[in-house]
């Protein structure tokens, strides 16, 4: 795991671009290298604004990736079919999209979007995205710096506080980078490729079994209906 900080300025996105949905650049050059080293054929970018994940997975993989935008705010869908970066965009909420889906990607990316859901929801998705994607970058800001909604866009609203424990706690992460605009203002860029299991007795328990099944063949089980 990598800890990095930066304290170099970020620039703010201009008031156009916040309205559909834009995010400071800070930890776009942690997104390329991880990109780099997955080297992933599909993606799908959540929350995909103004296309700027989807413009970073282009420039590193070329025209060798299959993308799926995923966008909540009705008014960025157009800009994102004209823009040619993405294959396919689909004008879902997130939470809805994860429950439905069954294809399979390599990569899932929410560049800037997890902050704008409730805490709760955000880590069912992550754990949701889990099980169609073999790797997971989040980039989030952390503390919930305060947003309401801007312009008619309601789905800029900052709703989740997060922190850094909150992503350690529950998964398995690869890499992990914070970086820091200023004072009082800090992101987490981490590379996530699994959930980390409470283990209670009834799980342990539950875990023998199958494993006893798979290995043992019908004495096992024949044990085991005894019991």
């Amino acid at each position: 795991m990598n800890t990095v900080t930066s304290d170099q300025p970020a620039s703010p996105a201009c008031d156009d671009d916040r309205d559909r949905g834009s995010s400071i650049p800070l930890l776009d050059p942690y997104v390329r290298g991880e990109l780099i080293a997955i080297r992933p054929r599909t993606v799908v970018d959540f929350g995909a604004g103004v296309g700027r994940m989807g413009t970073i997975c282009r420039d590193v993989l070329g025209d060798d990736v299959q993308l799926t935008a995923i966008e909540g705010y009705p008014r960025a869908i157009t800009p994102l079919r004209d823009s040619g970066i993405y294959d396919n965009v689909v004008h879902s909420l997130i939470e809805t999209w994860v429950d439905e889906n069954n294809a399979p990607f390599d990569v899932a990316i929410y560049g800037d979007v997890l902050e704008h859901v409730s805490r709760r929801q955000c880590f069912r998705v992550i754990r949701r995205t889990l099980r169609f994607a073999r790797h997971v970058i989040v980039n989030v800001p952390l503390r919930n710096l305060y947003q309401d909604a801007i312009l008619d866009n309601p789905l800029e609203e900052h709703k989740g506080y997060l922190t850094e424990k909150c992503f350690d706690k529950r998964f398995v992460i690869r890499e992990k980078h914070l970086a820091t605009a200023g004072e009082g203002y800090a992101k987490l860029n981490c590379w996530i490729v699994g959930v980390r299991h409470k283990w209670t007795y009834r799980s342990i328990k539950q875990s023998l079994k199958e494993s006893l099944l798979m290995h043992g063949g019908r004495r096992a089980k024949a044990l085991l209906d005894r019991m």
